[in-house]
């Protein structure tokens, strides 16, 4: 444990307690009360309401241009904003569970959720799906808000037209919130699930899933990067395949927005699913899904509300559904969960998806050159560098998966995750912008503990 503390000392020598973040603190610990006489102090001095507003606002880290993986100052600035580095107890690397909000997204959200609680307001849904659309580069139209990306594999899963017999491909890597979905509709409408193994590359996978076409197969489901050993799929070209043989694909996208570029123009799938709360740093309990304006009669709402509909009456009933994608999304949504979303991909914007690619790649390689050295680790991630990123994926031979797991947390203090899809029983470690080389190394100094074990 003492080395852990050295290395954590050392972590968080240049961290400092910003203004910024003491004013936070004051916001939420002291409640909206402190942050309100802080207001009306503000406004006696003369200050307007705007001034008092961007003197409390945390920073979002700004990058002219590109930045270096091994740049300390800046990564050590960008992780300076997160709360959960100053937590001693932890040194988190499970982030493709959930990624932890920066000091900027929480008091973006806090703030709406003041403002709708003080005014009475409501809205901003069409906002936050005009900036969504242009992070992915899409229409408006075609962005349906959610709550995560379950969600909205289920509005396709569930409203995709298809009949007894019809086929959907998923691979063998799935996170339940794909599978699941397609074997309920398997259950109820009597269609085929059929799965395509991962192949050791980009290349193999493809010609996997090209072997699993039949006549019956009506769409593919694959995810863009796996949840288990963080494969990213060649998902341009089996979208090119599926396209040339008029079959739709939609992609399980929970962890690659934040994480590298997507653009779902370039893409050119039919459905993408993601959330907000993995690699895009927001709040818990948003995300959206991308479905291209001509799949749209392709796809029957399944759960409606006000807003689905071009309109009603109890003469003629229903008379349609909205043009747009917002026939899929329906009832109450908070407008602070999609206005910490937007903040989120202003956050993202402010460092540069390219930069984040670059330092999310660079931790993950150090890590996974290190653990080649271990004679007790087998490596599960493809070594191919377009088909990985800050995803690694590894088995310890000497233990359980779930045994090490928890000796590490004990030991550590570093939690990563276990995965038991699909009878993998492995390791996931997953890191973002606000951990470090040194945190690396320590996990490192864990496995090689733990091999000799």
């Amino acid at each position: 444990m003492k080395d852990k503390e050295s290395i954590m000392s050392k972590i968080n020598a240049d961290s400092s307690q910003s203004k910024s973040r003491r004013n936070f603190f004051k916001l939420i610990g002291g409640g909206f009360l402190a942050a309100s006489s802080l207001s009306a102090a503000g406004l006696a001095r003369g200050q307007s309401q705007a001034q008092i507003e961007k003197a409390s606002m945390p920073p979002i880290p700004k990058a002219s241009g590109p930045v270096s993986p091994d740049d300390l100052k800046f990564w050590s600035f960008v992780r300076d904003q997160f709360p959960i580095t100053r937590n001693n107890k932890i040194i988190y690397m499970n982030n493709g569970t959930m990624g932890p909000s920066p000091y900027y997204i929480q008091w973006i959200y806090f703030r709406k959720e003041e403002e709708v609680n003080f005014t009475g307001t409501y809205g901003g849904h069409d906002v936050a799906r005009s900036r969504v659309a242009k992070f992915i580069n899409c229409q408006d139209k075609e962005v349906a808000l959610t709550h995560n990306v379950t969600e909205g594999i289920n509005i396709i899963a569930q409203g995709f037209k298809m009949k007894p017999g019809d086929e959907v491909i998923l691979t063998n890597h799935e996170h339940a919130g794909n599978a699941i979905p397609w074997y309920t509709r398997a259950r109820r409408d009597k269609i085929v699930v059929k799965i395509a193994p991962l192949g050791r590359d980009a290349e193999e996978t493809l010609n996997n899933i090209d072997r699993a076409i039949t006549k019956k197969t009506r769409i593919i489901s694959v995810p863009h990067m796996t949840c288990t050993n963080g494969q990213i799929l060649p998902a341009k070209e089996i979208v090119k395949l599926a396209h040339s043989k008029r079959i739709p694909v939609l992609l399980d996208g929970a962890h690659p927005p934040g994480m590298f570029k997507v653009d779902v123009k370039d893409l050119d799938c039919d459905f993408y699913a993601t959330c907000g709360h993995k690699f895009l740093l927001g709040p818990k309990g948003c995300g959206f899904l991308f479905i291209k304006e001509e799949a749209f009669d392709r796809v029957e709402p399944i759960m409606t509300g006000g807003g689905s509909d071009a309109g009603w009456d109890y003469k003629s009933g229903l008379k349609g559904w909205n043009p747009t994608a917002h026939r899929y999304d329906y009832g109450t949504q908070s407008a602070a969960l999609y206005y910490g979303l937007m903040a989120s991909l202003d956050f993202v914007d402010g460092i540069g998806i390219d930069n984040i690619t670059r330092r999310d790649r660079a931790l993950a390689t150090k890590l996974m050159e290190g653990l080649r050295q271990i004679p007790q680790v087998e490596i599960l991630t493809p070594w191919e560098e377009k088909s990985r990123c800050a995803l690694v994926g590894f088995r310890l031979k000497n233990m359980p998966y779930d045994k090490f797991q928890n000796w590490l947390m004990e030991r550590y203090l570093i939690r990563i995750r276990g995965v038991g899809e699909g009878g993998l029983n492995s390791l996931r470690v997953t890191t973002h912008i606000y951990n470090t080389f040194d945190e690396v190394e320590l996990l490192l100094k864990a496995v090689k503990e733990a091999a000799n074990l």
